[in-house]
């Protein structure tokens, strides 16, 4: 009766260790809950994906716009004199020979002999046709270093890519000129395009017999200024009566010296370097005085107005004469690039008065 006892409390200690363990157990997934977890957890796999591929489109997005920006902000600096008062010297193509010599074997001719080539009508016409002219391409400094042919617009400019701005006082240049277009002009010229004068360049020996006075005038200080016209005295001028006294209306410029030199002037390549300059310039004003030569000095010129805008800079590369009638300065320029189109080279359309 013991030995029963003890096998059936036996029994039961083993069914309720197992009940135990299948209670601790957790219950076993079906199918169904089992498919439907692997479809969410791809699900959240593919838009993590997507959003880490959005994220990337985005900042390659970016990285092009900002690109393009960047293209539009460093846009190269105009060279008004190259493009519009200098021209490249049309070059013509080289004819190709109508004859050549080949080598012949045979009894009835020498070793060498001399064989007409091509159609008759062109042997017959080889010397007289016209030859092909290039295309006329803008001009730039590299050229002119290179030594391509140039032809000026007229004895105002030179082949070197310079301008001739004369004094009030000379008989062949004008003083006064257009930074923008970069067109010297004569009182005539001025007369009938008032407003694109944004310099006067002018020398007297008013001030002081014995030192000339060498100035750059705006054209609203010439005209408005009761002491103005003693800026023109000399050859030509001797009383009040000066041009820009006529004009109808005239560009508020401002002008000033830079302390920049003629190496630091050929470095300025696009407008981001040109405006860097022209805004740490000191001492913008209606007028430039100098009593001593100015050959190697930079001038910054801004000109700010409803229909007009130019900021640019002029090298005095030589310095000719004092206050007579051969007095005059050889000039470079370079004023802000306008770029219509976002590629980085400005318009030469956009210059146009």
């Amino acid at each position: 009766m013991k030995k029963c006892l003890k096998i059936m409390g036996l029994l039961l200690f083993v069914i309720a260790s197992r009940v135990e363990t299948e209670a601790q157990e957790p219950a076993k997934k079906s199918g169904v809950v089992t498919t439907a977890e692997k479809v969410n957890k791809k699900s959240a796999d593919i838009n993590a994906a997507s959003n880490q591929v959005l994220n990337e489109s985005q900042q390659v997005a970016g990285n092009v716009q900002q690109t393009v920006n960047n293209v539009k902000a460093v846009i190269k600096v105009f060279e008004p004199i190259l493009r519009f008062r200098l021209r490249k010297k049309q070059v013509q193509a080289v004819d190709v020979p109508a004859t050549t010599s080949v080598v012949v074997t045979g009894d009835t001719l020498p070793a060498t002999e001399t064989v007409q080539t091509g159609v008759p009508e062109q042997r017959a016409n080889a010397d007289v046709q016209p030859a092909a002219i290039q295309p006329e391409t803008p001009l730039t400094q590299a050229d002119i270093a290179n030594g391509i042919p140039v032809i000026p617009e007229s004895p105002a400019y030179n082949t070197d890519g310079t301008a001739n701005l004369g004094s009030q006082n000379n008989s062949l240049y004008g003083c006064y000129i257009d930074i923008k277009s970069g067109a010297v002009m004569d009182e005539v010229d001025a007369a009938g395009n008032a407003r694109s004068v944004d310099v006067i360049f002018t020398a007297t020996s008013a001030f002081n017999e014995q030192i000339p006075m060498y100035a750059f005038l705006t054209p609203a200080f010439a005209k408005n200024d009761p002491a103005g016209y003693h800026f023109f005295k000399g050859t030509k001028y001797k009383d009040r009566n000066i041009p820009p006294m006529s004009w109808e209306t005239v560009n508020e410029s401002e002008i000033a010296m830079t302390a920049l030199t003629s190496a630091q002037f050929d470095k300025i390549k696009d407008n981001n370097q040109l405006m860097a300059v022209v805004r740490q310039v000191r001492g913008f004003s209606q007028k430039v005085e100098s009593r001593v030569k100015l050959e190697g000095k930079v001038l910054a010129v801004k000109t700010e107005m409803g229909d007009r805008t130019a900021y640019g800079l002029i090298c005095i590369v030589s310095h000719y004469g004092t206050t007579g009638d051969g007095g005059y300065l050889r000039i470079r320029i370079k004023v802000t690039g306008f770029d219509a189109d976002g590629d980085g080279q400005p318009d030469a359309g956009l210059y146009q008065q």
